[in-house]
């Protein structure tokens, strides 16, 4: 059975940070008893500097577009701008509650299984198992969905645009229809090396979203397997053994110790709430805002191409949206479960002391933790599900459905001539 560390969650690279080395927080350590220690902010400053201002050009060229009454092309610039504001919430939230972010992972460290035995108990496996899965996932998103985003605009450019005549470049031949000085997306010239800027800077984005993502992911699941642990270790005990001289102060004992470490492990998660609150929030609008947007012009689209552009970035909204939702309800059924198995407990059988006690603890776990946004929503499988009619209406939509009959031909049953 292999041994893990904490540090082997935190220091999982995705083929981003693989292959590039654009790392913004680097977990290793010279030892496990030293904590994390995050040693340079550089790569992330230059990250946040260009992202915000590409962000600046996208609400310049937003701006141009509306005044030109050209609706079209602006409600392109914003789909575009709702993903550079989303990934610069992320980075935003990275440099300024690092601090934090760095607090609870030393404090998750403290409490981490460090022997075989406790590994086992605390299911460290099934833990180490969910993140090569999920990673996997990720993995494949990334060479498939990424290359995709960007060979798109350099296919057209290849495949459309006329370089004999040299006239101006569209917006459809950049990853970023945003603003540039000089008129540089313009000039053909120019083109090759705006492309290398464009890409760089979509491995930048996307790598801020990647980073604080795993991150929270980290931290929430490993949360979510103490307090399985705690619910695990509480369902062992047997509350009639209050009533028996020899196994009741053995009992009260463990109990106490029980309780005492759920109380820790659920100061930590609201210590975790606490730092991810106002990013969660943020990150909720601004995911939303961006799925509507990339599923209007999907369903307004005909061009094959066009739709292929706007679907991974639609996809993996969906996909981060739905996944941390799902982190939260794990978490907070982890949570939920201590009352049920407190209720389980035949505490009908166990000792008076036990029974006055029974109530307290009962109204002690009747809430359990959920992860929330300013506490106008839970992050749970329920707030997902709430932006399910979003999705259905856009998808059910008369210009989906007529911009779908452009592109698939319909069978050859259906093209019957009438003769007079």
């Amino acid at each position: 059975m292999h041994f893990y560390t904490i540090d082997e969650f935190f220091l999982i690279l995705h083929p981003l940070q693989k292959y590039t080395r654009w790392i913004y927080f680097d977990f290793r350590r010279r030892d496990s008893s030293v904590p994390f220690e995050f040693q340079s902010m550089t790569k992330l400053k230059i990250s946040l500097a260009l992202v915000l201002f590409e962000l600046i050009c996208n609400f310049i060229k937003f701006t141009i577009e509306i005044r030109a009454d050209r609706l079209s092309e602006a409600k392109q610039i914003a789909a575009v701008t709702s993903i550079a504001l989303l990934c610069f919430i992320r980075g935003v939230s990275l440099y300024t509650d690092r601090n934090r972010m760095l607090a609870i992972c030393n404090d998750l460290d403290k409490i981490f299984p460090n022997t075989f035995y406790l590994q086992q108990r605390m299911r460290v496996q099934k833990l180490a198992a969910f993140f090569k899965v999920r990673f996997r996932v990720l993995r494949i998103y990334v060479y498939v969905g990424l290359p995709s985003f960007a060979s798109i605009p350099i296919i057209r450019y290849f495949v459309f645009y006329d370089r004999e005549n040299g006239g101006p470049l569209l917006d459809e031949y950049h990853q970023h229809a945003s603003w540039a000085p000089f008129e540089l997306k313009q000039n053909n010239r120019a083109y090759p090396y705006v492309y290398v800027y464009e890409t760089f800077l979509t491995i930048l984005g996307f790598t801020c979203i990647l980073t604080w993502d795993h991150i929270f992911t980290v931290t929430v699941s490993q949360l979510t397997m103490h307090f399985e642990f705690v619910n695990t270790e509480l369902e062992s005990l047997n509350a009639r053994d209050t009533t028996r001289r020899m196994k009741s102060k053995f009992y009260w004992r463990r109990f106490k110790e029980i309780i005492v470490y759920h109380q820790h492990v659920y100061r930590l998660a609201k210590k975790l709430n606490e730092t991810f609150n106002l990013t969660i929030f943020l990150t909720d609008i601004g995911c939303a805002g961006s799925i509507c947007f990339h599923l209007y012009l999907i369903a307004n689209s005909d061009s094959v191409l066009t739709i292929v552009t706007f679907f991974f970035p639609c996809f993996i909204l969906i996909a981060f949206t739905f996944d941390y939702c799902h982190q939260g309800s794990r978490l907070a059924e982890a949570s939920a479960r201590l009352q049920t198995i407190l209720y389980n407990q035949e505490w009908y059988d166990a000792s008076p002391a036990y029974r006055r006690l029974m109530l307290s603890l009962l109204q002690y776990a009747h809430k359990p933790f959920t992860l929330n946004g300013f506490k106008l929503f839970d992050l749970d499988m329920l707030h997902f599900q709430s932006c399910e009619p979003c999705i259905i209406f856009y998808l059910d939509s008369p210009h989906t459905m007529s911009s779908l009959n452009h592109i698939i031909p319909k069978p050859a049953s259906e093209h019957v001539h009438k003769e007079d």
